[in-house]
């Protein structure tokens, strides 16, 4: 591998991978052999080994526990929406042994929020998203101008859920541009707890 095609791999600039390389092997993590006057082989040195598994380890553990605590703010929120299911999300959707969602963001919250769901009352049966398409596990995913304001492609629900904690603002915009009611979104707050979903977007910070 060439500096040339790892700065192309890692998407950066030429003159950064070299000052890189030029760093881990003044740690002592890389070692520099000449081969020729203007060829050099860099070899990964047991000391760049035992950090690379550090570092390794060191994101898995971050991993980990970021979405141990994004699940919980998500299972917080959830069970805040089904709590404060509305005689309007009722009428909406229909009378039945479930709550339809549907889930505005087809990302990774999304799909820790997916898996949240079970255990609750909550059922999904939309979702939309304003730069995925294809599917998000068997449900096909809609732009957002398909909403209505109690129904996605003709199925009822009762509460959009915004499952995202960046693009909120963005968002707000888009659904004030559709006319969706604002007291028919769900949003995740940043923190967990007693009040960590919010019906109306006005309502958060």
């Amino acid at each position: 591998m060439t500096q040339r095609s790892l700065s192309k791999d890692l998407g950066i600039a030429l003159g950064l991978t070299n000052l890189l390389i030029r760093r881990v092997a003044k740690k002592g993590w890389v070692k520099v052999v000449n081969i020729r006057p203007n060829r050099v082989r860099y070899l990964i040195t047991p000391a760049g080994i035992i950090e690379k598994g550090r570092i390794t380890r060191e994101y898995l553990d971050n991993t980990v526990r970021l979405y141990t605590e994004t699940r919980e703010r998500i299972r917080a929120s959830l069970q805040v929406i089904s709590h404060q299911w509305s005689d309007a999300d009722r009428a909406a959707a229909g009378v039945g042994d479930y709550k339809p969602v549907v889930f505005y963001g087809a990302g990774e919250v999304a799909e820790i929020g997916y898996v949240s769901l079970q255990g609750t009352d909550l059922r999904l049966t939309g979702v939309v998203d304003d730069r995925r398409t294809g599917t998000f596990f068997d449900f096909p995913i809609d732009e957002p101008a398909a909403l209505r304001a109690a129904t996605l492609n003709g199925q009822p629900f009762g509460r959009l859920v915004v499952m995202t904690f960046k693009q909120a603002p963005q968002i707000r915009v888009q659904l004030e541009g559709l006319g969706f009611p604002a007291e028919r979104v769900c949003w995740l707050h940043p923190t967990a707890g007693r009040d960590a979903a919010s019906p109306s977007p006005r309502s958060t910070s």
